[in-house]
Parts: C-alpha cells; structure tokens; sequence
C-alpha cells in the first residue's frame, strides 16, 4: 500500500473576484489543501486578499472577544440563523462588518472591564472569609489587635501541637502567658499575651517552638460574628450586580442577534479565501489557485466548484513530481480501526508520496507484538471492557484497547493463561514458563522476519524513488540485508552442525567490501578521516543488525515476566487468608495490568519507532491539512462568498 498514492496536484484558472467563491465551494468539499508555493510569482504578482487581511482579524478577535464575554456571563449563544439566506461579502461589506464590531465592542468593552472588577472583588471576599477561619473562635473585638501596644505583647498564629508543652514552659520563663489555643489535630492556633520586653525576647521563643504568625486583615475591626455579617452582606450586593450584568448583556444580545449572526456567517465565510495566502495568485482580472486532492474527490470538486461559480474556469489536474514527493499531503487511514494507528505513526513521521504506508503493517505487528508479551485471556478482556467503556472518552484510540486487548485474550489461550493462573486452561500453544529458550528463540526469529521486512520496504521504498543506489547500499538496502542472511546462516549452522559454511563467509567478505568501498567512494576527505568514517559506518551497520535482532528478545522476556508477576501476586496472596486472600489477588492484577501494561505498550512502541519506521521510511512527509469551514452550531445553506477585484 503506497502512502497517498491518490493524491492528484490542481490547478484552477479563473477570474479574481471568483476566487472566494472558490475557496469557500473548496472549504465545503474539505480535501483540498493548498499549495503555497510561489510556482506562479513571476507572472502572477498578487496574491489577493493581503488588503483586507487586516480588517478581518480585527474584525474576528472583536467578535471572539464578545462571545467569549456572554460564555462568561452564560448568556445565550450567538449562533446562526436557520434561515440566514446565502451572503455575499464585498470589500464594502467587510469595512461595514468591522465597523459594527468594533462599535459593539466598545458598548461591551465595560461590561468586561466591570464583570473583572466583580472577580477581583469576590476573590477578595474569598481570601478574606478563609482568613476569617482563623479567627473565628476568638470571641473578642478583633479590632483591637491591629498596631502594637505601649505595654502589651500579642501574637496569634499556629504551631504543631506536640511542641504546645514546650512552648508553654518557655513562654512561663519568659513572662508570658499562653492565652488560648484553638483547634485540635496535628497543628493548632495559639494567641500568646504578656507585657512588652526586649525586643526579639519572644520572637526567639516561638521561632525555636514552629511558630507561624496569622495575618489579621485590616478590614477586621469588630467581632468575628459582625464580620461574618458583613461578608455574607457584600457578597449578597456583588451577586446581585453581577446578575444586573448578565441582564443588560442578554437584553444586548437578543437585540443585537441578527446582526451577529450576519457578522459570524460573512466572517466565516470569508476565512477559508484568507486561509489560501500564496496558493492564489492573480493578476488583473485573472487568478490561479492550486493545491493537492484526493483524486476520488475530484468529481465532487468540479461540481462544487461549478455550482458556485458565475464564469467560466478551467481545471487541471496531474500525478506529483518527483522532486514533490515531500510536498504531497498523506492523508490518514480512512479505517476507524486504523486510524489510532496511523495518529500513533505520524508521531514519529509522515511517509513521503508513493512510499510504503506502513499503517497496516504497523498495527498488525503491534497488536501482535503486545499480544504476544501481554498474552493473559483475563487481562485481555479487562483492556477490551475498558475500551468499549471509555469510547466517549478515548474516541478512536478505543480501539487500540479493543485490538490490543483481543490480541492478549488470543495469546492467554495460546499460553492457557486467566488472570495469571495457568493451571485452569490448558495451552492451545506452550505455557512460556515451561521453555524459555524456546520463546527466546521465538521472539528471535520474529525479531529476523521483521527486520527482513524492514529492509524490503526500504528497498522498495528507494526504488519508487528511483534511488537505486540507495535501494544497493543504504543500511537495509540490498547489500546489508545480504550480509545480514549471510551471517544468520553461519551463525545458525554454527549452532546446528558446530561449522561455519565457505559460502556464508564469502558472501559475508563479498557485502561488507562492497560496501565499504561505495562508502570510501562517496566520502571527500583526506585518507585517515576518510579511513575511519568507513570503519566506523561498517561498524554501525554490523552492529545495527545485532542489536536489532537481540532488541526483539524483549518480546520473549516480557511474556516470562508476565508469569513471574502473576507468581508474586499469588504468592503474597497466599501468605493472607479470608478477604485479605483475595483482596491482594484483585490489587495485584490490578498492578500488573497497569504497571505491566504500560511498559509492553511503550516497549512495542519504542520495536516499531526504532526497529522499523527508523529503517525503511524518510518521515519528512507533509501531514494533510485540507481547507475547510468553521463549524459553529446550526448551520444554514452554504453562503456564498463574492469579492470585488478592487479589494
């Protein structure tokens, strides 16, 4: 499966006052994605739209500013008018808009300014009741404990309460008294009176005791009953203008309603022409606009494009370049199974045009691979709960949990292993525990064939190109995977028949000299740099082979560890008995689901990014980002867009 192979380049000639025409019918389609290259700059100099790009933004962050003012104030959405009839935007229009935008805001810029006043204000009072809680219990004027007295000492403030004794006996010596302690717990409020001394006498004891000064507010001037009162009172007050706020903003809106909708249609519809920036090019009366489609929605487009446009306009379309190949927009899978797959590979990168597209692939071999390292029929069936569960949630990655999860239920049975106990299935298959160099085997066979894969990709990959060289001697091309057999057929009869074939050391001598000397032949420097470049290149190579063969023991390593997991579960299980029996059973498979879980999901991850995609793909592809129109609620019928040459 080659990666956006469908892809077609498109070019529409046609007059400039139809171009927003154009990229609104475009914008409905949602598969085009513009081609901003400057391919026409010299013969089309303009590129429509700059003069008033301007005006638009101004005009969109007064009209974002005043919806996101009636969400604040939960007032009533602006939204669209069911019936609004198709629109036509003139650079006159537009003007008219922003004008009226910016009038609007300026009647509700101090409903803003008043509505953060009143947050600043209810935070005070927020700060203020909480500081309050620290007072509470002194049934005093707390007034009278601002400012410092002549001959009086008083501190309240809060300390641990195993250092209360201590305290007290120090404060005794001292010749002050432990007027009052409140609260209970680890940490209590203390108010601490004596006469004045020395200045620091005091504050060395209650440094030395974990002492924390409270802050009074000087708002506090009368008993902590009145203050209450006086809180509850301004909140009241502040709710009060707040909902007067909200009344004169909603008596604005409903007004005001048909002129924001006509604000919200005109500017949404005039986004998608100022979305196109260099892909429209014009010139006089003429323009160009050209960009990538899905040839399947090539139809669709035409006949878009001929319902909304009032002249005539020719269209062309042709495969990409060779030299576009980096350029064309790869689409993800259109497979609601694959798709969580293919958000997962386009993190490491987007395969070029006409390259292998490795989104099959890479969620066949992962589902197996965790499959195979997480392979339990109970924990499998948990993961599928989990998915169908949280679907709402998890969107399309619920899949990933299906899929992964059914893998793990398909090798529990394999493994004839439930909830980690493997005396209750028998194995369809081999219980991992009863042979482990056989899975190590397993897992390094697996780990031969997927590497061999990877370099046929490659290969294939540089040929579509037309890079025969690289499809020869890049690391996994021809040559190297010629080795790479070679070596595995020595090592393997080595093992087998405790001797080394002519052949294999022939064609191993064969590879490695070919591919040291296009290496010594590519580099341009002096002899010894250029020397050991080579060495260290053909060690990389080697060495590459190896670890990627002995990185796919994980596989193996992980699925004994499965086991060994499940057998400590059990074990600490049976050192309980009654409920703490079965209570340990549930929270460690609880643990190895989630502990385990996550690890084998990063470790197929890391096979994939760093055995596979590293190998055969350049991943310097362009993400598909077609043009299309701002959802907003209810929509009516698609406006049309107009614009006169002169804007």
């Amino acid at each position: 499966m080659r990666a956006g192979n469908n892809m077609l380049h498109l070019t529409v000639h046609l007059l400039r006052d139809e171009l927003p025409s154009a990229s609104l019918a475009l914008a409905e389609v949602g598969a085009f994605v513009p081609d901003r290259r400057p391919v026409y700059e010299s013969e089309l100099g303009d590129i429509p739209g700059e003069h008033f790009r301007e005006r638009y933004h101004r005009a969109r962050s007064h009209y974002e500013r005043l919806v996101n003012l009636q969400k604040a104030l939960d007032v009533v959405s602006i939204g669209h008018a069911a019936d609004q009839p198709y629109l036509v935007l003139r650079r006159e229009q537009l003007d008219e808009v922003d004008s009226w935008l910016s009038q609007a805001w300026q009647h509700c810029a101090p409903i803003e300014a008043r509505l953060h006043e009143l947050h600043e204000e209810l935070a005070e009072l927020d700060q203020l009741e909480s500081s309050l809680r620290d007072f509470a219990d002194l049934d005093i004027d707390l007034g009278q404990l601002h400012g410092n007295k002549q001959f009086l000492e008083l501190r309240i403030g809060t300390l641990p309460a195993a250092n209360l004794p201590r305290l007290q006996e120090a404060l005794e010596l001292e010749g002050y008294l432990l007027v009052k302690v409140l609260g209970s717990g680890e940490v209590v409020r203390v108010a601490v009176a004596g006469l004045r001394q020395e200045q620091g006498s005091l504050d060395k004891v209650l440094t030395a005791a974990g002492f924390q000064s409270l802050e009074l507010p000087t708002s506090f001037t009368d008993s902590p009953d009145k203050i209450r009162d006086g809180l509850q009172l301004s909140r009241a007050t502040l709710q009060k203008l707040y909902g007067q706020i909200q009344v004169r903003l909603a008596n604005w809106v409903d007004s005001n309603q048909r002129e924001l909708q006509r604000a919200a249609q005109l500017l949404d519809a005039a986004e998608p022409y100022l979305e196109l920036n260099e892909a429209a090019r014009a010139h006089h009366g003429v323009a160009i606009l050209q960009g990538w489609l899905p040839a399947a929605m090539l139809e669709q487009v035409q006949q878009q494009l001929q319902s909304q446009l009032h002249a005539p306009f020719v269209l062309h379309t042709r495969r990409p370049r060779a030299d576009e190949r980096h350029l064309v927009p790869i689409p993800l899978a259109a497979s609601r199974l694959l798709r969580p797959f293919a958000v997962l590979m386009q993190q490491y990168g987007v395969p070029r045009f006409g390259e292998f597209d490795p989104t099959v692939l890479f969620a066949v071999t992962f589902a197996v691979m965790f499959g195979m390292m997480f392979g339990d029929v109970g924990h499998g069936l948990v993961f599928i709960l989990f998915g169908i569960l949280a679907r709402k949630r998890l969107n399309e990655f619920a899949w990933i949990f299906v899929i992964a999860g059914s893998m793990a239920v398909l090798f529990g049975f394999l493994y004839g292993s439930i909830f980690g106990v493997e005396h209750w299935l028998p194995p369809l298959w081999i219980a991992p525990m009863s042979d482990p160099m056989y899975m190590l085997q397993v897992a390094f066979i697996w780990g031969v064939g997927f590497l061999t894969l990877g370099g046929l990709i490659l290969i294939y990959n540089r040929l579509v190109v037309g890079d025969l060289v690289g499809a020869l001697f890049d690391p996994g091309g021809v040559f190297s995977l010629l080795f790479y057999f070679a070596t595995l057929w020595g090592v393997v009869s080595l093992l087998l028949f405790a001797s080394w074939p002519w052949a294999a050391t022939v064609l191993i001598v064969l590879t490695l000299g070919l591919l040291m000397a296009y290496q010594w032949h590519e580099l341009q420097a002096p002899f010894g740099e250029r020397l050991l470049t080579v060495i260290i290149e053909t060690y990389e190579i080697i060495s590459g082979y190896v670890s990627g063969s002995l990185s796919f023991l994980r596989v193996a390593a992980f699925s004994l560890n499965h086991v060994a997991l499940s057998i400590a579960v059990f074990t600490l299980a049976d050192m309980s008995d009654g409920v703490g029996h079965w209570i340990t059973i549930i929270l460690g498979n609880l643990f190895v689901m989630l502990l385990e879980g996550l690890i084998v999901f990063i470790q197929t991850l890391r096979l994939e990014y760093y055995e596979g995609f590293s190998r055969y793909f350049y991943a310097d592809g362009t993400r598909y980002t077609p043009l299309r129109r701002r959802q907003r609620g209810a929509s009516s019928s698609n406006p049309q867009l107009h614009h006169e040459a002169s804007s």
